[in-house]
């Protein structure tokens, strides 16, 4: 009795011990969902991690979140600096596929796409002094500025492939190149001899013959594609200034605009429309007006801006400004913009000059800081636009 006792009290106890070992397995395993019916340790179905954690702890980096909150696109930064230093001289390279430029530090040249990526060093050569550079149509060849401590001003011939450079003679004040990069136009003044003429030689100084001998001094040089030569007096709000235009076939000297306060003056690439700029007599209430390259059929633009802030566009019923919002705050323009002492907060704008409208390129959350733009210019296709932002000396670009 006592044997079969002992044998039933065994057979209780250990079912009690499987019970009890069963009901922790369900409460510390399966009720918990460490392994959970047909999962058998395996991932989910498709063999990958679940949508949002990608593999990296915490999860979440699209999709829904641990919290349940979609995770929002950042927006394209459509206006950037696309150079680290302060630039002189921007311009499209001669394959028109990226943009070049010295930087104001030592005067190496640089070029990167227009985005800014895939930088490339096009000369180490330092350049001391350099305040500017004019850069040949086919941009293999440049007009080098330097200034040193005391105010003199030398002008250098530089062509990139050979590091080439000869000087130009010191009488050599403002110049420009023709159309085709053979030659340059340029003021020659001598002040102890009276010597002032208008010229023409080869890049490098070589081969010069006089057009004009003139008492106009200190003049702007253009020469847009075209036969004229056109010469420009120092824009001033507080005195009138006239544009000339020579011929250097015929000797032929006209002036087609006259006595203009705040006048500055900017080619269509065809060389066919000017575009410029005029103010009231005391520097108050710049426009920009468009005139064909004689000066006739002048029409303002009612864009207040200047010239140095726009561009033409390859179809010549649009320009592309930069517009300051605080122009209320310069006393004379456009001296106060070339002396630095107004500095702009500019948007950016499409402008057609037949119907007026204005398309404004960039919603004021895209504009993360001040932008004093100048020396504004468009990519070959208009898909970017360039600028130097004066608050910094940085190469710009905004993608259209």
């Amino acid at each position: 009795m006592n044997t079969r006792f002992k044998k039933i009290l065994i057979i209780i106890v250990v079912i009690l011990v499987l019970v009890l070992a069963g009901l922790l397995v369900y409460k510390f395993l399966i009720k918990k969902g460490i392994i959970g019916p047909g999962q058998e340790g395996k991932f989910p179905e498709g063999g990958q991690l679940p949508s949002g954690q990608e593999g990296q702890p915490g999860g979440g980096t699209g999709g829904e979140g641990a919290g349940g909150g979609e995770i929002t696109p950042q927006p394209e930064i459509r206006i950037k600096a696309i150079s680290s230093e302060a630039v002189y001289a921007p311009t499209i390279t001669a394959d028109k596929s990226q943009v070049i430029y010295y930087v104001r530090s030592n005067g190496n040249i640089w070029q990167s796409n227009f985005d800014g990526s895939n930088l490339i060093q096009v000369s180490s050569n330092a350049l001391e002094n350099l305040i500017n550079a004019l850069w040949s149509p086919n941009k293999d060849k440049t007009i080098t500025i330097f200034q040193d401590g005391l105010g003199n001003v030398t002008k250098y011939y530089y062509e990139i492939s050979t590091s080439r450079a000869l000087p130009l003679n010191k009488y050599t004040q403002d110049l420009s190149w023709s159309a085709d990069g053979k030659k340059i136009a340029y003021q020659y003044y001598n002040k102890a001899t009276g010597d002032n003429t208008i010229s023409i030689s080869n890049p490098d100084g070589s081969g010069y013959s006089i057009i004009l001998k003139t008492r106009l001094k200190d003049l702007l040089v253009y020469w847009p594609k075209g036969t004229e030569i056109y010469l420009q007096e120092r824009p001033s709000g507080l005195v009138p200034s006239s544009l000339y235009s020579l011929n250097p076939n015929n000797e032929l000297f006209n002036e087609i605009i006259s006595n203009v306060y705040g006048l500055s003056g900017k080619w269509s690439s065809d060389g066919s429309k000017i575009m410029y700029s005029k103010t009231g007599s005391g520097g108050k209430n710049i426009v920009i007006y468009t005139a064909s390259r004689s000066g006739l059929n002048e029409k303002p633009t009612g864009i207040n801006s200047f010239t140095e802030k726009c561009a033409w566009a390859q179809d010549l019923r649009y320009i592309y400004c930069a517009i300051p919002k605080n122009l209320n705050e310069a006393e004379v323009l456009p001296d106060d913009f070339y002396k630095g002492t107004f500095l702009a907060d500019d948007d950016f704008y499409k402008i057609n000059m037949e119907t007026g409208e204005k398309i404004k390129l960039l919603d004021d959350s895209q504009l993360k800081e001040l932008y004093d733009a100048n020396e504004v210019f468009l990519s070959p296709q208009e898909d970017y636009l360039f600028f130097i932002n004066k608050v910094n000396g940085l190469l710009y670009s905004i993608k259209l």
